[in-house]
């Protein structure tokens, strides 16, 4: 299963309600065990002179243990991939 999360929607909401949304869809809808949930987040790019989503990554923290919250540079990043 793959959920990408950016910094825009299509409703009213932004990073901390969609990383809740994603929660509860994941654990509430589908019955995910939470113990094989991990997220990923935006670490920042040096070269690029961008910095980590901080923001999203503590959202996430929220929910999941620190180990499973994984920085991805922009070379992971699925939009580049295209």
């Amino acid at each position: 299963f793959f959920e990408m999360l950016g910094s825009w929607s299509f409703g009213d909401y932004f990073k901390k309600e969609a990383v809740d949304y994603a929660w509860e869809l994941l654990t509430d809808v589908y019955g995910l065990d939470t113990s094989r949930i991990y997220a990923t987040y935006f670490q920042g790019d040096d070269s690029l002179g961008l910095e980590a989503d901080l923001e999203a990554r503590d959202f996430w923290l929220k929910y999941l243990p620190e180990d499973r919250v994984i920085g991805c540079d922009a070379e992971d990043n699925f939009w580049e991939m295209g």
